[in-house]
């Protein structure tokens, strides 16, 4: 477990211009093709139907990013950004990082408030239940990905 820092560091705003020239939409379909990647088992076993046809917003607030994306006939996919959301969650690039990375639980995240949700709260909590079954351990991703995510938790840990 993470020892807590007084404060919690945030993306410049400059790094995250390139980033902001891209279309919500094209970040929402890049998005949902690597979590069907990386959910590919969770959704064949059907842990992600609670999802279908249910819209949930990501929001970056740091970095300005927002994705929105559904389960459509059983396949994570980017949605139209003006279309309603049944479930908001706003977080950091950190504490986004922090989730990602298995160094922090999202019980913690979201109780402690550093990612929050709105909306359909049933919705929430079933997709946080979810997050914190995930073997991280499990999921098909390399094994430079933690090391790397490791360096970039340091480089954010001393921005603060």
């Amino acid at each position: 477990m993470m020892q807590a820092i007084a404060k919690r560091p945030r993306l410049p705003r400059p790094l995250s211009l390139p980033l902001r020239l891209v279309p919500e939409r094209a970040h929402s379909l890049v998005l949902g093709k690597m979590l069907n990647y990386l959910f590919a088992t969770e959704r064949a076993e059907g842990e992600l139907d609670f999802l279908e046809d249910r819209t949930v917003r990501i929001q970056v607030i740091d970095a300005s990013l927002s994705y929105a994306l559904s389960l459509r006939d059983g396949l994570i996919a980017g949605v139209n950004g003006g279309e309603p959301a049944n479930l908001t969650i706003s977080g950091t690039v950190y504490d986004y990082m922090l989730l990602i990375t298995g160094r922090e639980d999202p019980d913690t995240l979201f109780f402690q408030r550093h990612l929050q949700m709105e909306g359909d709260t049933d919705l929430g909590v079933h997709l946080k239940n979810m997050l914190a079954a995930v073997d991280l351990d499990a999921l098909p991703v390399s094994q430079a990905f933690r090391p790397m995510m490791d360096q970039c938790l340091s480089f954010y840990e001393r921005l603060a």
